[in-house]
């Protein structure tokens, strides 16, 4: 009887330290994905003339659009997070001149910025809204969100409507 009991106080202690280990170190599955609709894929055209420097991107760097919306590669984001695969997007309309002096240069609209790091691709999300251009917001519900994920030489384009 004795050893019965000991075995079972054994049995319990260890189902009790499992219990506790498992409540104590479990972490809740969040979901990889948002499971946003792919809208576009978009590939690279020919570079808009930058001024050298300008948020980081180079002669060489590919540019993309999107409705009103100019994303091209940077050497690095705004953050300096040791990224890679960085990209910045601003609205077409304020791009500047490529001999403007960017050092005497403002701009009224909002840049995004992203880097990949590690296995996680560059991306940046944005909402549909009065900062964003009109083109995009006649073509996008406002109240809605915009994901781009950079894939090598693309840019893979995801919605989210509320």
């Amino acid at each position: 009887m004795m050893r019965l009991t000991w075995a079972v106080s054994v049995v319990a202690a260890a189902a009790l330290a499992a219990s506790a280990t498992y409540v104590l170190t479990w972490i809740a599955p969040v979901s990889v994905s948002s499971g946003a609709e792919q809208i576009a894929t978009l590939e690279p055209v020919p570079m808009v003339d930058l001024p050298p420097g300008w948020f980081g991107a180079g002669p060489s760097s590919m540019a993309f659009e999107f409705y009103g919306m100019t994303l091209f590669e940077t050497a690095d984001g705004f953050t300096a997070s040791g990224g890679t695969d960085c990209f910045v997007i601003v609205p077409t309309e304020e791009l500047p001149a490529a001999d403007a002096d960017t050092a005497n240069w403002s701009m009224s609209g909002a840049v995004h910025t992203g880097c990949g790091v590690g296995d996680f691709p560059a991306t940046i999300e944005l909402p549909v809204d009065s900062n964003t251009p009109e083109e995009l917001r006649s073509s996008f519900p406002e109240g809605s969100a915009l994901q781009f994920v950079r894939d090598g030489d693309r840019i893979g384009v995801f919605l989210d409507t509320p």
